[in-house]
């Protein structure tokens, strides 16, 4: 039987089994696509990453070749430098030696009735001999003090310690006063030395002085009132008073009326019967013109506060027993409160468990003192931390018209108007800018607050001295009748209100400003101050840009100004200006303008960075017109302008 092959029959895919089959075909297609997808991708990345590579290897190239023609740029312009700036440097030296030889011959007649500063014999024999005065008792049947004799000893010392915070003004504003050399430091610490000698043997002769009139009472008790003495002596620096009523039932007031300054109780009729006025005590008051306090302040601690136009001190002594009078004989005790007196502390130390109640006190602000709050804040010595605290007095008020300050207090002690030190930071904005060849305006801003305390101080600089022009504040009258050094006259700027002179350590207090690098900031000020009558100089708002303290901003006129006619530019105009990167090795001049919210940081097109200012304008100018621009500046009125600026610190504090 012949056998036949028959395929078998293929079975019949179900509905379900095609779907499958579409499913996985069509996933497979997918799976190709993407893979393909990837493949494509990952080639056009590779392309880009190779092609970004290269280009950041070119940029790379391009920055490496960039700052190798920096350095190199930098280095030929600080040889070409070096010349210029030590030809600068002998005229300068030459002018300053010049100058500083008249001035001391100026000083030589003015105080030579005075002992010299500088010589430690001749001060440490002025001391000798007052002190030998101050312990003298007169002879004879008067034996009381002459008063007038004391004051006027005073008044020597006085002017004595004024040519000392001089002379301390010439050794910080030297031209290496910057570096702060060892030899700075120890100048200053002998006059600070010498400082606090004198202010405490003016406090002697005032507490022999008061010891000799409380032991003589009876002889100064005016036959009308053999009860109570109130005793005024006062001169432009020194007020005393003196309040003795050893007989007097409960006291309702002490008034100092010829002084101006009264003692009364914050409620009630009388004053706090701690004081214990009816058990021989008695009141003395204190008012200088001058700060004996800050002295000791350290150094190298910041410090939050500082006193205003000198201090008052409020202090309550023993009486020593009164004289009793037998027929014709005085019988008198000699005890140690014969010759030294014996402070009675308020609040006495019986009431350290119980709160003493205060006093109102009120005396009449310093004529040269600037009140720019709705009253004055009076602030207390803290022996402990060595500075001026607001602490223990409250409820201020002040009567502009009359001048008096009033003030409530829990302690009778050293008391002075305080402010905050760094009330003026960070400035608001600064410009300087050339009134003709010979002179220049600095214009400050300090922390502006929309309120009374608002101002702009308007300094002129020429020569060597300076004055201020503005605001015409009737307390600043001194300050525009008068030509000072830079140091002084923001010494009496500060003492007056308005305080531009502060420490990086103060910046403990002004958490939002970082101090400079010295090294930048100096730099900066010096290239100012070669450039003060060529161009004009303003501060810039984005000079706090990234906060480093080797950068700072400010602004350059984009014009010389004219040497005969010079005009101010507009401070709000940003093309009439460039904003210039600074920094300690280089410079240059950026797009960044006022106008712009954020600053941009990036130079100019078509300009590179330089040494310092010099450089730049030299590229901008040419070296022939800078030159010949700078070659005929005053040469004092730079030094002058460089002392201001390094006092100030804009760079830091605007």
């Amino acid at each position: 039987t012949q056998s036949t092959w028959e395929e078998p029959k293929q079975k019949k895919m179900s509905a379900k089994e095609k779907k499958r089959m579409k499913e996985q075909q069509k996933r497979e297609e997918l799976e190709n696509h993407a893979k393909e997808t990837a493949e494509q991708t990952f080639k056009l990345h590779e392309k880009e990453r190779i092609a970004q590579e290269k280009g950041n290897r070119n940029k790379r190239h391009l920055e490496q070749t960039r700052l190798e023609r920096e350095e190199e740029r930098l280095k030929k312009e600080i040889q070409e430098f070096a010349g210029v700036w030590a030809n600068y440097s002998l005229r300068m030296d030459l002018a300053l030696k010049e100058y500083e030889k008249h001035q001391g011959w100026d000083n030589i007649v003015k105080t030579s009735r005075l002992p010299c500063v500088t010589d430690e014999a001749d001060i440490n024999s002025f001391l000798s001999v007052w002190k030998e005065g101050s312990h003298e008792i007169p002879g004879g049947e008067d034996r009381r003090r002459n008063i007038d004799k004391d004051f006027e000893v005073m008044e020597q010392a006085i002017e004595l310690i004024n040519n000392i915070l001089l002379e301390m003004d010439n050794v910080r504003q030297a031209r290496d006063a910057p570096l702060f050399t060892h030899k700075a430091k120890t100048k200053l610490r002998f006059h600070k030395n010498n400082l606090i000698n004198l202010y405490n043997q003016i406090r002697s002769t005032m507490d022999r002085l008061t010891a000799n009139i409380m032991q003589y009472l009876d002889k100064y008790l005016d036959e009308g009132d053999d009860q109570c003495l109130t005793l005024c002596k006062s001169n432009d620096d020194v007020k005393y008073g003196l309040w003795c009523g050893n007989k007097y039932p409960r006291v309702r007031s002490v008034d100092f009326s010829q002084l101006a300054i009264v003692m009364s109780p914050k409620d009630g009729a009388h004053l706090p019967k701690q004081l214990n006025l009816m058990n021989n005590v008695a009141v003395r008051v204190l008012q200088f013109s001058f700060d004996p306090m800050s002295v000791h302040e350290k150094d190298d601690v910041g410090l939050e506060y500082y006193a205003l136009g000198g201090v008052l001190i409020v202090e309550t002594m023993a009486v020593p027993q009164p004289a009793k009078h037998v027929k014709d004989w005085v019988l008198r005790m000699e005890t140690q409160l014969s010759s030294d007196v014996q402070r009675i502390p308020y609040p006495p130390a019986s009431s350290e468990g119980a709160q003493a109640p205060p006093i109102r006190v009120s005396f009449q602000v310093p004529p040269r003192v600037v009140v720019r709050s709705g009253a004055p804040v009076i602030g207390i010595w803290s022996h402990k931390h060595q500075c001026w605290l607001p602490e223990g007095t409250n409820d201020f008020s002040y009567d502009a018209s009359t001048r008096r300050a009033t003030f409530l207090t829990q302690n009778l002690t050293q008391m002075a108007i305080i402010q905050d030190k760094g009330f003026d930071v960070p400035y608001e904005q600064w410009h300087m800018y050339p009134v003709n060849s010979e002179s220049v305006m600095f214009v400050i801003e300090g922390r502006r607050r929309n309120d009374i305390s608002d101002r702009e101080i308007h300094i002129l600089i020429q020569n060597n001295m300076c004055k201020v022009v503005a605001p015409a504040e009737p307390e600043l009258q001194y300050l525009r009748d008068t030509w000072l050094t830079p140091a002084s006259l923001l010494r009496f700027l500060s003492n007056s209100g308005y305080n531009f002179v502060l420490k990086d350590c103060d910046a403990d207090y002004t958490p939002d400003i970082l101090p400079k690098a010295f090294m930048m900031e100096n730099k900066g000020y010096e290239d100012l101050a070669l450039f003060c009558t060529t161009f004009e100089f303003a501060s810039s708002r984005h000079n706090k840009c990234g906060e480093d303290i080797n950068m700072c901003l400010f602004r350059v006129s984009k014009t010389m100004c004219d040497e005969n006619a010079p005009s101010k530019v507009n401070l709000d105009d940003d093309d009439k200006w460039h904003t210039v990167r600074y920094e300690r090795e280089r410079c240059v001049l950026t797009q960044s303008r006022e106008a712009d919210e954020d600053a941009n940081l990036e130079e100019l097109p078509g300009c590179e960075t330089h040494l310092n200012l010099y450089m730049i304008m030299c590229a901008e100018f040419s070296q022939e017109v800078v030159d010949a621009r700078i070659g005929t500046a005053d040469l004092l009125l730079q030094n002058a302008v460089k002392q201001m600026l390094s006092a100030i610190r804009p760079f830091t504090w605007g």
